[in-house]
């Protein structure tokens, strides 16, 4: 009897432990609970909505927007750049008449510029009109006003060549040899010795015609002029 019960307790021990064998989660009861997701996990990225890009701005507000920084950038820069000064404008004159160029006046000698006196243009333009009297009248009130002034020599020239068209020698040579004295340094003082010895000529100065000649040679030796000048007093000064 004691046997029988004996071997019914390991049958039942058996019995138990094979279904323990079967069923691992008898003892870990934690491992056989479901465990639930977190909301929004295992749904894939598709099953999400996607968020709508945010709508660029139109062409007129880009527009409005770099017209104002360009305008704030030009500001600082007219704040930062120092004033400058402004060229007082240069007076115009109507131009010369291409290719005129003075009765008796030397060749290439180049007409009133823009900065010339109103005086001396007035003069120079009756003087090439062949007005010599009132041309005469304009340029020695130029030389009244402005004894030292930049077209002196020119006004003292052109006076001395209008007395020399109306046949007055006597009075070109005296303007002529005031040009030489006052302006030595002027690029018209060998021509006008030259000028002055010619008027001497036609009144049969023959001494005051050598004697210019000469003083035309030592003061300006390297001019044309002085080459004229030595040709004529080798010839005998005739």
């Amino acid at each position: 009897m004691r046997q029988g019960s004996w071997i019914r307790c390991l049958v039942v021990l058996a019995v138990c432990c094979f279904l323990t064998a079967c069923d691992p989660y008898a003892y870990y009861p934690a491992r056989s609970k479901t465990v639930t997701p977190p909301p929004g996990e295992g749904e894939t990225a598709a099953a999400q909505p996607t968020p709508a890009p945010a709508p660029a701005p139109d062409l007129a507000t880009q527009v409005k927007a770099l017209e104002a920084r360009v305008q704030q950038l030009e500001t600082r820069l007219a704040e930062t750049e120092p004033p400058q000064s402004v060229a007082p404008a240069t007076p115009r004159r109507a131009p010369e008449r291409a290719g005129a160029k003075a009765t008796g006046a030397p060749a290439g000698y180049p007409p009133p510029t823009a900065g010339g006196d109103k005086l001396y243009v007035e003069g120079y333009r009756l003087y090439q009109a062949k007005k010599y009297a009132p041309a005469r009248d304009k340029f020695a009130k130029y030389l009244k006003s402005q004894p030292q002034g930049p077209k002196a020599p020119e006004a003292r020239y052109y006076l001395a060549y209008s007395f020399q068209h109306e046949g007055k020698p006597k009075e070109a040579a005296v303007e002529f040899n005031k040009l030489v004295t006052q302006f030595p340094k002027s690029n018209l003082a060998p021509g006008a010795l030259k000028q002055q010895a010619l008027a001497y000529k036609s009144e049969n100065q023959t001494k005051l015609y050598q004697s210019t000649l000469k003083k035309l040679v030592q003061a300006y030796p390297k001019s044309p002029e002085a080459q004229e000048a030595q040709k004529l007093l080798k010839e005998g000064g005739r």
